[in-house]
């Protein structure tokens, strides 16, 4: 994947290319499975923190399934995490259990949210700078002080 060429290449250019390690885990929040619990013919949603890594999962890729919010009306879709590229080398378990706990810690919400964190915060700067910038508007700069302050959280 050219992505991880590149951060490996910044890595390296930063001299860091041998003390850090790197996993690339791709998060598709759109999908089309569905994930049942409960008695043959009594089918209820699973409950929060529900991981599927075996059986309906890609057999040539490490890929798990997560249920980070148990669903209040309807039904609850999982989120698919795949890992593209791995030099950590933890454990499954350890990589879920992360994962897991990465989806509480939105500031936003009290609870979990569907997706960890890092995602939503990805997603909402993004949104951010396409409605700010664009191809006649010039990007969102930040506070000339921002960098000066005593390190502290930048709300998006």
């Amino acid at each position: 994947m050219p992505e991880i060429d590149q951060i490996k290449a910044a890595l390296a250019s930063c001299g860091l290319a041998s003390s850090c390690k790197l996993m690339y885990v791709n998060c598709c929040k759109r999908v089309n499975t569905r994930i049942f619990a409960g008695d043959i013919g009594k089918f209820q949603n699973p409950m929060a923190g529900t991981v599927i890594d075996q059986t309906v999962t890609d057999r040539d890729t490490y890929e798990f399934y997560l249920v980070s919010v148990a669903a209040r009306q309807g039904m609850s879709t999982p989120t698919r995490f795949t890992i593209l590229y791995d030099t950590i080398g933890e454990s499954p378990d350890k990589i879920e259990h992360l994962t897991y706990k990465l989806c509480h810690t939105y500031y936003n919400v009290s609870g979990a949210i569907k997706e960890p964190s890092c995602i939503r915060y990805a997603h909402r700067l993004a949104a951010l700078v396409g409605e700010r910038g664009g191809a006649k508007k010039a990007p969102p700069v930040i506070h000339k002080d921002f960098e000066k302050r005593d390190p502290c959280l930048y709300f998006i």
